[in-house]
C-alpha cells in the first residue's frame, strides 16, 4: 500500500504539470489567435488605438514612444481583480508590439482567465484520493476473493510442513488444487516425507540393532574377565591390567547404553503426556543420594516456593534431574553445598566450587567433559538439554554466579 501511494503520488505531480502545461498551451494559442483578430480590426477601426483599459474584449492598447520595436510574443501569469468572485484571480497575458494604421508604434496586452492552481490542486486531490480508495478496494476484493482462494492450497501445504515431525509424519495429507505449480509441489514434498520416513525407520532400527548387538560381546568380555579374576594362580600385575581392562569395558557399556538413550529420545519415541508433580519427584530423588551428599560432608539445602506440575514422561525427567543432582555432589568439594529451589516455573540446583565457570557455549554439547572427569562419557548435560527440548515448555540453561554453578530448567507451559 505504501508503494502505490508513493507511485500514485509521484504519478498525481507529474500529471498536475502535464494538464497545467497543457492549459496554458491552449489558452496561449488561444491569445495567438485573438491577437490576429484584434490587429484585423484595428486597421479596420482605428478608434480602437483608443481602449485604455481591459474591456469586454479583455484587451488594452498603449502608444509607445521612443522604444525599441519588438514584435515577439511574451507570456506571463498576472492576477486581476474579479467583481463576482471578490478576489484576485489567475490570467495569461499575451504582450506584444504592432504598428497601428497611423505608423506609431502600440503595445498590446491580452489577457485570458486561467484555471486557478489552488483549485486544479484540490480537484486532483480529491480524484486522486478517490481513485486511491477505489485501487485499495479492489487490491482488497481481488485478494479475498482471488488471489487467497489461488494460494489456499499453497497454504494447506504449509500448515501440513508445519505439522511434519521426522518419525511421527510418515505420509503428506492430498491437496487439491488445479494450479500445476502446486500440484508439482505437492508430489515432491510428498515424495521427500516418504523419503525421509523411510530413511529414520531404517536408521532406528539399525541404531538399535546395533546397540543390542554390541551389549552381548561386551557383557560376555566382562564375565570372561571375571572368571580369570576369580583364579587364584593370576599374578598381581595381570589382574590389575584386567580390572582396567573391564573398567573401561563398562564405561563403553553405559555410553553405548547412553547413545541408544539419545537417540530415542531425539527420535521422540517416549510419550509425553503424563502429569508429574516436580516437588514430590523431587524429594524421591534426594532420598536417593542423600546418603552420598552426606559421606562427603555436602549440605542440601530444599527449598519448595510453590508446586511445580509439568506434562512429560516421568522416566525422562527423572533421569535429567538424576544426572544434575549427581554431577553437583560429585563436582562439590567436600563440605560444600548443594541448593535446589521449585517454584511454580523453574526448578534450579546449584552447587558451590572452587574451579570457576564451566563454558557456557558448549557445556551441553554431546562428549564435553571437564578436565577433571575421566570417569565420564560427557553425555549426561546432552541427554538432560535433549529431554528438556522434547517436554512441552522445557529449557535448560547454566550461569555461575558467586562460586556456585546454576543450572535452571524452566517450564513455560507449566
Amino acid at each position: 500500500m505504501i508503494a502505490i501511494f508513493a507511485v500514485m503520488t509521484i504519478w498525481a505531480l507529474l500529471f498536475y504539470a502535464y494538464i497545467l502545461d497543457e492549459v496554458y498551451d491552449n489558452v496561449d494559442d488561444g491569445l495567438r489567435n485573438q491577437k490576429i483578430n484584434i490587429l484585423r480590426a484595428v486597421y479596420e477601426d482605428p478608434s480602437l488605438l483608443q481602449l485604455r483599459e481591459y474591456a469586454v474584449n479583455e484587451f488594452r492598447i498603449t502608444p509607445l514612444r521612443d522604444t525599441v520595436f519588438d514584435e515577439r510574443n511574451r507570456f506571463s501569469h498576472e492576477f486581476f481583480y474579479m467583481p463576482y468572485d471578490d478576489e484576485e484571480e489567475p490570467y495569461r497575458v499575451l504582450t506584444t508590439m504592432f504598428y497601428g494604421p497611423d505608423k506609431q508604434t502600440y503595445l498590446l496586452e491580452i489577457r485570458a482567465s486561467t484555471v486557478e492552481r489552488d483549485d486544479l490542486i484540490i480537484d486532483l486531490s480529491t480524484a486522486l484520493l478517490v481513485l486511491y480508495i477505489v485501487m485499495i478496494s479492489s487490491i482488497y476484493l481481488l485478494r479475498e476473493y482471488i488471489v487467497k482462494r489461488a494460494l489456499r492450497p499453497f497454504r494447506d501445504i504449509l500448515e501440513a510442513l508445519n505439522d511434519y515431525q521426522v518419525g511421527i509424519t510418515t505420509s503428506f495429507a492430498p491437496v487439491e488444487t488445479n494450479v500445476l505449480e502446486f500440484q508439482h509441489l505437492h508430489q515432491h514434498i510428498a515424495s521427500m516425507v516418504e523419503r525421509n520416513a523411510a530413511v529414520f525407520a531404517d536408521q532406528k532400527l539399525f541404531i538399535e540393532n546395533a546397540s543390542h548387538e554390541l551389549q552381548t560381546p561386551l557383557a560376555i568380555a566382562i564375565n570372561k574377565i571375571d572368571l580369570i579374576l576369580e583364579e587364584k594362580d593370576v599374578p598381581k600385575a595381570i589382574m590389575s591390567k584386567l580390572a582396567d581392562t573391564k573398567a573401561s569395558l563398562k564405561r563403553l557399556i553405559d555410553l553405548n547404553r547412553s547413545l541408544l538413550f539419545l537417540s530415542r529420545i531425539e527420535n521422540r519415541q517416549f510419550v509425553q503426556n503424563e502429569l508429574i508433580h516436580v516437588n514430590e519427584l523431587t524429594n524421591e530423588l534426594l532420598n536417593n543420594f542423600l546418603d552420598v551428599a552426606e559421606h562427603k560432608g555436602i549440605t542440601v539445602n530444599v527449598k519448595l516456593e510453590a508446586d511445580l506440575y509439568v506434562k512429560g514422561n516421568r522416566d525422562l525427567l527423572t533421569m535429567a534431574f538424576s544426572n544434575l543432582i549427581r554431577n553437583a555432589i560429585r563436582y562439590t568439594d567436600t563440605g560444600g553445598e548443594i541448593r535446589i529451589v521449585v517454584d511454580s516455573q523453574n526448578w534450579k540446583i546449584a552447587n558451590s566450587t572452587t574451579l570457576g565457570a564451566l563454558p557456557e557455549s558448549y557445556i551441553f554439547n554431546r562428549f564435553y567433559k571437564g578436565s577433571d572427569s575421566i570417569q565420564s562419557n560427557g553425555l549426561g548435560l546432552s541427554l538432560v538439554k535433549s529431554i528438556l527440548q522434547i517436554t512441552p515448555g522445557g529449557s535448560v540453561e547454566y550461569h555461575f554466579e558467586r562460586n556456585f554453578h546454576i543450572f535452571s530448567i524452566s517450564f513455560s507451559n507449566s
